[in-house]
């Protein structure tokens, strides 16, 4: 019994340091439980605080995307796009030289800055968009845009104010994307009488190929006011389009289009004396350096009103495009007796790009052409290299001002336009005129020659 109880005591004072062990080991365990799950919590609490920084980066990378957006000109706004701000501009230097061919008129050689344009747009309260532009070549302010237009509706843009209204494809492409140094002699004739910038309202539908353009004005800003003719001229246009091809990512479209305008109260500046009832045709050879012109009806009389009608056309096929348009012009008289008149021209060209770009024809306008490769020698990249011929012709040999009578002629045009970038290029124009009865012919009946244009350019 002794030795049972010697044991049994023995047997205890052995297992009280193993107990003791493992009363430590599992105090461990727990300490090093709840550190872990300290760690990870401070880890969770870490992603937490990453996720959210990482957010608010991004939230503040997107305000400041919304509020300046890069470009040549860059477009200021405030974070929620309900408002922006850009400032616009464009500059046409040219020089010219003439080789007088037939007429005897002393063609002025030289300079001159054909278009410096400056201006702002933008929008407001996301549905209405706004512009303010003026030209300052020749020394002179002339208010070209001011108006404020109306976007809320789907596919339809309001404008009220002073703006271009739909009248053809050439007047409604924007001076900086014209293909040529000048527009077609029978498209700025007739434009500038009925179409071009007027003061009114103008309603523009676009959506799927087809387009539909109307307007009701008065007279541009600048149109001159007197008592010898003191009502203003008030005038309907209307343009339609519709594209049958419309594959920009093939390079391939083809859109057609129709135009139709009327004015009445037409009036006429003659001399020192603003004449009402009365109108005139007038353009130069396709340049501007000069100011003679090779197309004038003289000032016409006893105008009741007049109604144009027009018809266009524009196909690209990748880096290859014709365009084309027919103007005709129906003066209604206001004499018993008096036949009315007819005018009429048009123009066809066509483009190739050498270094393989395509024009771009959307909403039956033409768009900026962006080369494939911007101007970078440094880089070996000399931008893009388009090659143009054009025929221009007009016939307003049924004016009845006797100086004038029998006033037709035509011109071809040969162009060369370097590319530097989307707004820089430089255009070069080998302008071959011929015309009868012009005013440039005061020994004869004809007037030809040859003129040779550059012109640097710069939009924004």
């Amino acid at each position: 019994m002794k030795s049972f109880k010697l044991l049994l005591f023995a047997s205890v004072a052995l297992s009280q340091p193993v107990l003791a062990a493992d009363a430590d080991i599992e105090r461990r365990f727990k300490a090093l439980e709840d550190r872990i799950q300290q760690l990870e919590q401070e880890n969770k609490t870490l992603n937490e605080r990453l996720n959210t920084d990482g957010k608010k980066i991004e939230a503040t990378e997107k305000r400041a995307a919304a509020i300046v957006k890069p470009d040549i000109a860059p477009t200021l706004g405030d974070p929620e796009g309900n408002f922006t701000f850009k400032a616009r501009g464009l500059m046409n230097a040219d020089a010219v030289m003439f080789d007088e061919r037939a007429g005897g008129y002393n063609f002025n050689n030289g300079t001159a800055l054909r278009n410096v344009r400056i201006g702002f747009d933008g929008t407001a309260f996301k549905t209405f968009a706004w512009r303010v532009e003026t030209d300052l070549a020749g020394n002179a302010v002339q208010l070209l845009d001011a108006y404020i237009a109306y976007t809320g509706v789907p596919s339809w843009t309001f404008t009220a104010g002073q703006s271009k209204v739909p009248f053809d494809l050439e007047s409604n492409t924007n001076t900086a994307l014209l293909s040529f140094m000048e527009r077609g002699i029978a498209n700025t004739a007739i434009g500038n009488l009925v179409g071009e910038r007027r003061l009114g309202v103008v309603a523009n539908y676009a959506k799927g190929p087809f387009t539909l353009g109307v307007a009701l004005t008065g007279d541009n800003e600048s149109g001159v006011r007197a008592d010898t003719a003191p009502y203003e001229s008030v005038g309907f246009t209307a343009r339609g389009t519709y594209a049958f091809i419309d594959n920009p990512a093939d390079h391939q479209f083809l859109t057609v289009g129709a135009a139709t305008a009327y004015r009445t109260d037409l009036k006429q500046a003659s001399g020192t004396t603003t004449i009402s009832n009365a109108m005139r045709l007038s353009d130069r050879p396709n340049v501007r350096v000069d100011n003679g012109n090779i197309a004038d009806t003289g000032v016409i009389p006893n105008v009741k009103d007049v109604l144009y009608l027009g018809a266009e056309f524009v196909g690209v096929y990748e880096n290859l495009s014709l365009q084309g348009e027919y103007n005709r012009l129906h003066v209604y008289r206001n004499s018993p007796g008096l036949p009315g008149l007819d005018f009429d021209g048009g123009y066809v060209f066509g483009s190739w790009f050498l270094t393989g770009e395509s024009r771009v024809v959307r909403n039956g306008l033409i768009e900026r052409m962006r080369p494939i490769h911007n101007f970078s020698p440094a880089n070996g990249d000399w931008g893009a290299l388009e090659l143009l011929f054009r025929y221009d012709w007009f016939d307003f040999s049924e004016t009845p001002v006797v100086a004038r009578l029998g006033n037709k002629g035509h011109s071809f045009t040969t162009g060369l336009n370097w590319h530097l970038n989307p707004y820089m290029r430089l255009m070069f124009n080998w302008v071959r005129f011929n015309g009868t009865n012009t005013p440039l012919d005061p020994v004869g009946n004809r007037t030809a020659g040859d003129a040779y244009g550059a012109r640097a350019h710069l939009d924004f």
